[in-house]
């Protein structure tokens, strides 16, 4: 038989709840990530917050 065939039946033999514990797998570990991206973002600019963004800068301590 030649390879496609073979390469075109490898999902048939994936079942539907198989696929399943895949997605409870994979599921919290994507929305973990995107918490943790979403922390990094300024909700109001929407740009990437700097580590130093929320204290403003004392001139007074330069001198």
């Amino acid at each position: 038989m030649p390879d496609e065939y073979h390469r075109a039946n490898v999902f048939q033999s994936v079942s539907v709840m198989d696929l399943l514990w895949v997605f409870a797998a994979v599921a919290p570990l994507a929305v973990g990530s995107l918490v943790a991206f979403a922390a990094h973002i300024d909700p109001l600019s929407g740009h990437w917050r700097t580590p130093g963004a929320k204290k403003p800068k004392d001139d007074a301590a330069d001198a």
